[in-house]
């Protein structure tokens, strides 16, 4: 067989979401490597402090537990081809990365850092120093990188795609740290809900942003920030302890869990299709909780109580894009919301979720 007969066989799980075809698979960083690369005109300029940032993590983890990343998307352009044998990838074909250019870029700078480590170690006599820093570099050679392949994407949906990846990003290990981080009060408890949740939803457990292409309702980092928003009501970075006020540890959880649950009542059926419904994004949700927060304070109520008063939002709302309750966040241009995950814009959603329950409230003493 030749060199240009050759193809390299890739195995893997192709899928279809939200009618784009998808191939979910793995491989080995050192193979991923030498397979993709990195369009300009679809990804962003490198940000070298955001890869210094991430190779240092890096180089931190390998030297202690496991690190984690969530899957690395690529746009395949025609490479893959469905064969009896698995997925090959054409010759001379290239994969192009959509999210984790950044990691990518971390990981090979880690190695490259850690082979200049070994030199310097071999060439002082550190034998010992300098066998060590192999087993790391052996581990971040092997390191499993999770990968989502789209199949039929054409460039303008490429950037799109990038687009809804990357806006509003915030913390780069933000998904990592609700995952694994035992110190945060409020990353345990969306972590028990979440658990708690999983036969009723699909939450995403380690992206920190939504976007079009993702099938789960909402993400760890989401809850988060809606169990923030109903028991202190901040839209900020929590400090410091949790004041879940007089509420027992219990009562904690069963109203966290009462919130997200109140979401099948409320929320149509296709709630997470974020291209029909607004119920699958970010600002919506917080201020779904940040709503429940205030009518605590301005009706003197439990967050139980509070909770069941959401449900008045149901016959005035669609959750379409165009609803008139979402005129503040209204892009007509493109007939979707935009900006909806402000802390402005929040408020404004919450006010006008507010209004309707008071309206509703008066109407029925």
């Amino acid at each position: 067989m030749s060199n240009h007969d050759f193809k390299t066989i890739i195995e893997g799980i192709g899928y279809n979401q939200f009618g784009k075809k998808v191939l979910a698979t793995q491989l080995r960083f050192s193979t991923l490597e030498a397979l993709f690369e990195v369009d300009p005109e679809v990804q962003r300029k490198l940000d070298p402090q955001r890869r210094s940032e991430i190779r240092e993590f890096i180089l931190k983890s390998l030297r202690g537990k496991d690190f984690y990343f969530s899957p690395f998307i690529f746009s395949a352009r025609g490479a893959f081809i469905e064969t009896e044998l698995g997925w090959a990838l054409e010759p001379g074909t290239m994969l192009y990365i959509l999210d984790g250019q950044h990691r990518s870029s971390a990981m090979s700078s880690a190695l490259s850092h850690l082979k200049s480590q070994k030199e310097t170690a071999e060439e002082t006599g550190n034998d010992k120093e300098a066998n060590n820093i192999q087993v790391y570099i052996d581990k971040l050679k092997e390191y499993p990188v999770a990968m989502q392949v789209y199949l039929d994407l054409t460039q303008q949906e490429e950037r799109q795609l990038f687009t809804d990846i990357n806006t509003e990003r915030k913390e780069a290990h933000i998904g990592l740290i609700m995952q694994y981080d035992h110190r945060d009060k409020y990353t345990e408890l969306t972590r028990k809900i979440a658990k708690r949740l999983q036969s009723e939803y699909e939450i995403e457990q380690e992206l920190s942003r939504l976007t079009n292409y993702n099938s789960a309702i909402t993400s760890l980092t989401i809850m988060k920030k809606c169990l923030l928003a109903l028991f202190e009501g901040n839209l900020s970075v929590k400090k410091g302890e949790p004041n879940f006020g007089d509420y027992h540890p219990d009562e904690v959880i069963a109203i966290s869990q009462s919130f997200f649950e109140s979401w099948q009542q409320l929320f149509p059926k296709q709630m997470a299709n974020r291209r029909k419904f607004v119920t699958g994004l970010t600002g919506i949700q917080v201020a779904l909780a940040y709503t429940a927060f205030h009518l605590t304070k301005n009706y003197s109520i439990s967050h139980h109580e509070a909770i069941k008063h959401l449900s008045s939002l149901k016959k005035y709302c669609t959750w379409k894009h165009d609803d008139p309750l979402f005129s503040h966040l209204y892009d007509p241009t493109t007939g979707r919301i935009k900006h909806h995950s402000s802390t402005t814009s929040i408020q404004r959603t919450a006010w006008k979720f507010k209004a309707i329950i008071d309206k509703e409230r008066i109407g029925t003493t």
